[in-house]
Formats: C-alpha cells, sequence, structure tokens
C-alpha cells in the first residue's frame, strides 16, 4: 500500500514537470516524457510513434539499443501497438509470452519483450500514434491502475502538445497565405474601377478607393473628415439611413438604391449604391462595404426619353384634338357631329326626351368670297362660330357641317325649344356690330319626339329633315328659321 501511495505521489511530481517542460520543442519533449516514464515504471525502453497509414514512425525512443532507433518505419501489423489501435484504448501486458497467440509476434520473436503498456496519442477521435514502454524481463504483477493512469495522462498531455505543434504551424503556414491575400485585397480595394468605400455603423467614411475620390471630386483625405449624409441630396438622405438602420437590426444584410451626391463642384452625382454589413464574431455591426456606380449618364438619358414622351403625347393630344375639330372655326368637325349624334339618339331611345337639329346656313356666303376674297370669308366665319357657340352654350354642341353650313345638337329640346334658341342664333348673328357689312343666317330645324310603343326615326331621318327644313328657310328669301318635326311615316311642317 505503501508503495501505491509512493508511485502516486512520485507520478503526480512527475507529470507537473513534465508539464513545465518547453512545448515548442517537440523531440526534447518526447525524450523528457519517454525517459521520466521508463524510470517511474522500470522498464527500459521508451517509444513515441507516429501511426498513419497502417506504418508505425518511431518519433523517439529511450533505450532499446541498436535495435531501435528513432526515424525507422514499421508495418503496424508487426508492432505491439496494433493491439492499442484496434482496442482504441490503453493495452498493459506484464507476461506477453505466456499468451500463446502472441509468442509467434514478430516483435517477440525478434526482440522477445515481455512487458509492454502503452495508450493511444489522438487528434481529436483519431489515433496519430502512441507512447508505450517495454522490457525483456517479465514483471512479477500486472501494471497496478495507478501505472496504467500515468500513461495515458502522460498520452494525453503529448497529445495536447502534438495538437498546439500543429497549430502553430498551420498557423505559419496561413501567414505567408494571409498577407499575400490582404496585400491583393489592398490592391483590388484601391485600384477597382468601381468605386468601393468601407464606412463605419456613424456614416464616417473609413476607407475610400481612387475612384470613389475620382466620383465625387474630393482626395481622400476630405472623404474621410467628413461622413456619408454630408454629400448625400437632402431628399434621398431619410430613405438611405432608414436602409442603414435596418441593416444595424439585423432585419437585413444589404441594400441597394439610387440616390445622388453633391460633388465637391456643387453638382449632383446620380449613383446605384450596393450596401453590406460586415459584423464582428459576436454580431455586432463592424462596418459597411459600399460599392458605388455612376448612373449619372443612365439618369440623364432617362429624362431627356421621358421628356419625348411626354412630348410625344401631347403632340398626339394635340392631334387627336386636330382630328376631331375644325381647324377653321375651332368647334367639332362633321365626324365628330355624326359621333356625337349617334350617341344622342341612342340617349332619346332609351329615355324618351327629345332631340333636336339645326342646320344654319351663311346667306349669300359665295357671294362674300367672290368679292371680299377667301380670307374675308374665312374671318367671317370664325367670328360666326365663336357667336353661335355663345349662343347655345351648354344647351347643346355648335359643330361646323359643310363650307357655310354650321350643325348645332339639342338634347332634350323639343320643337318649340329649338325654335326659341335658333331665333336666337339668328338675331345674334344679325347684330353683329364687328362685321363691315349685314350677315343673316337661314336656319333649318328638325326634332325627333319619342312617343310610347312607336319606333324612333333613325340619324338619317333627322338629317334628312332639318336639311328640308333649312331649303324651306332659303327659299323664303334667306334670313329666316324653318322646323319640321321628325316622323318616320313622312314629314309634318
Amino acid at each position: 500500500m505503501d508503495d501505491l501511495r509512493d508511485f502516486s505521489v512520485t507520478s503526480m511530481r512527475a507529470l507537473h514537470q513534465l508539464s513545465l517542460q518547453d512545448r515548442t520543442d517537440l523531440s526534447a519533449l518526447f525524450q523528457a516524457y519517454i525517459k521520466r516514464g521508463c524510470e517511474l515504471l522500470g522498464l527500459s525502453i521508451g517509444i513515441v510513434s507516429e501511426i498513419r497509414d497502417s506504418r508505425y514512425t518511431v518519433s523517439a525512443v529511450e533505450g532499446g539499443g541498436a535495435a531501435i532507433r528513432r526515424g525507422e518505419v514499421f508495418a503496424l501489423g508487426e508492432t505491439y501497438c496494433e493491439s492499442v489501435v484496434s482496442k482504441r484504448g490503453t493495452v498493459a501486458l506484464h507476461h506477453v509470452g505466456a499468451l500463446e497467440k502472441m509468442r509467434s509476434h514478430p516483435v517477440y520473436l525478434g526482440m522477445q519483450l515481455e512487458s509492454y503498456i502503452a495508450a493511444p496519442l489522438r487528434d481529436g477521435d483519431e489515433i496519430v500514434g502512441t507512447l508505450n514502454f517495454s522490457d525483456t524481463q517479465i514483471r512479477p504483477e500486472p501494471f497496478t491502475m495507478e501505472e496504467l493512469e500515468f500513461v495515458e495522462l502522460m498520452a494525453e498531455s503529448l497529445s495536447h502538445a502534438l495538437a498546439q505543434d500543429q497549430l502553430r504551424c498551420q498557423q505559419g503556414q496561413n501567414y505567408p497565405a494571409r498577407e499575400a491575400s490582404e496585400a491583393l485585397f489592398e490592391a483590388a480595394f484601391q485600384h477597382a474601377a468601381i468605386p468601393m468605400a468601407i464606412v463605419a455603423p456613424n456614416g464616417r467614411w473609413l476607407r475610400v478607393n481612387d475612384a470613389v475620390c475620382d466620383l465625387l471630386g474630393y482626395s481622400s483625405v476630405e472623404l474621410l473628415g467628413m461622413d456619408f449624409q454630408s454629400i448625400t441630396h437632402p431628399e434621398d438622405l431619410d430613405k438611405d439611413l432608414a436602409h442603414v438602420q435596418s441593416l444595424l437590426c439585423g432585419d437585413k444584410n444589404q441594400y441597394w438604391m439610387q440616390k445622388r451626391y453633391f460633388h465637391r463642384n456643387g453638382e449632383l452625382v446620380w449613383a446605384l449604391l450596393a450596401v453590406s454589413i460586415v459584423r464582428n464574431a459576436d454580431g455586432s455591426p463592424r462596418c459597411f462595404l459600399s460599392q458605388i456606380k455612376d448612373v449619372s449618364a443612365q439618369r440623364e438619358a432617362e429624362a431627356a426619353l421621358q421628356a419625348n414622351r411626354d412630348e410625344l403625347e401631347q403632340l398626339n393630344v394635340e392631334l387627336a384634338e386636330l382630328a376631331r375639330t375644325d381647324g377653321l372655326t375651332g368647334l367639332s368637325n362633321r365626324a365628330v357631329m355624326m359621333e356625337l349624334l349617334r350617341q344622342a339618339h341612342g340617349s332619346c331611345t332609351r329615355s324618351g326626351e327629345p332631340l333636336a337639329c339645326l342646320f344654319m346656313e351663311v346667306d349669300g356666303f359665295r357671294g362674300i368670297n367672290e368679292a371680299c376674297g377667301h380670307s374675308e370669308g374665312d374671318a367671317l366665319l370664325s367670328t360666326l362660330a365663336v357667336c353661335l357657340r355663345d349662343v347655345v352654350g351648354g344647351k347643346g354642341t355648335v359643330g361646323r357641317y359643310s363650307a357655310d353650313v354650321f350643325m348645332a345638337l339639342l338634347p332634350e329640346h323639343g320643337i318649340n325649344q329649338a325654335l326659341q334658341l335658333a331665333e336666337g342664333c339668328r338675331q345674334a348673328v344679325a347684330s353683329l356690330s364687328e362685321l363691315p357689312w349685314p350677315v343673316t343666317l337661314s336656319i333649318g330645324v328638325a326634332a325627333l319626339m319619342p312617343e310610347e310603343g312607336a319606333s324612333l326615326p333613325d340619324t338619317d331621318d333627322l338629317l334628312r329633315t332639318a336639311d328640308q327644313a333649312l331649303y324651306a328657310a332659303r327659299e323664303t328669301g334667306g334670313d329666316g328659321v324653318r322646323a319640321v318635326r321628325v316622323e318616320r311615316a313622312g314629314l309634318t311642317n
């Protein structure tokens, strides 16, 4: 019992002392471990091995003479350590020769190793080597639990040392690559054709490349002394800041928008802005990576195209109006009046209300043209158009039917109402003071009077009747009004 207590105390002290060894020199560390292990276990041979692809390589050796040398490679199956890999744990044999299956083992045949204890060296779940001790002498008693734990603790400590060494190697290998990558990023960032910037969460510029300076007209020193808000157009700033806030809150990781910057010379620069957020390891915002594409030329082209579209639309409106308007008088032309007549006739049919039509002809207009010229005749027609439109007003629509004939449509007007309005038109023209000579009108009036149960005469009947009424007014010497009520079966004066 005292021996066990002494071993526990001694082994713990040994492990503490070994833990203070320089762990950057693996060769010296291995040698210190196997030497101390041989001393405490009373065994003559100690080995640290590396196992890879079923090959067993001696990384460090204590004792064994010329039979075992550092760097030697064996097939894993030709070593006692094969059982460690198979078991994936510690193996301890105090009398190998007592085991019939081991007496034919290559190691036993070659070196007569009777006692053996070993623990695996691990990299995560993978066994990458062993720490093993052996001797040609048979141990009188099996290895104690304290001795097994001692070997396992040494193996665990060496596994940590191997992992740390591998990490140092990876860091050393990655440093040149990281340095080259940073240099490549720096060059790509600074000389990129696309304007790029790194911006702090508060909006201040942290890094800008040459293209940003060229786009905005500021030097890098000037930009780094300000924030993006100070050169953003006020009408775009609220939208931009709302996007920034959504990045900071974690609602999204990037955004795009068109916005305007103020160039150093005061001009506006239209840009397509793409922003991504870069976060720290804990998820907190670190900075924004911004890419800025100049779209000023595109915006100017779009504005010019829109102006052309607006102009074309206005021209189309004007052309459509011209197609509906008499060019001389500005009144609705004959085609429009015919369409209005069809619509009014349909309404009259549905509602049962009357519909009247006036034909108004300038008396002696041909003689006026021959005596005064066509320009004077045109001026006369324009003056009459204004007069007739004023008299009819909102009661109906006045249009030019032919050269010297005006037409008026009077919805919901019967014969008597139409006659009153026609007489008003005749008197208004006759009293025009601005004309150099007296002008009179002959006016024919026709009206549709729907009757319950009877079919309504069509538009041709109305026009034909109004024309016959005009003829009657003209035949009586002009400057008069004649009216006819329209009936399909015949005409009634």
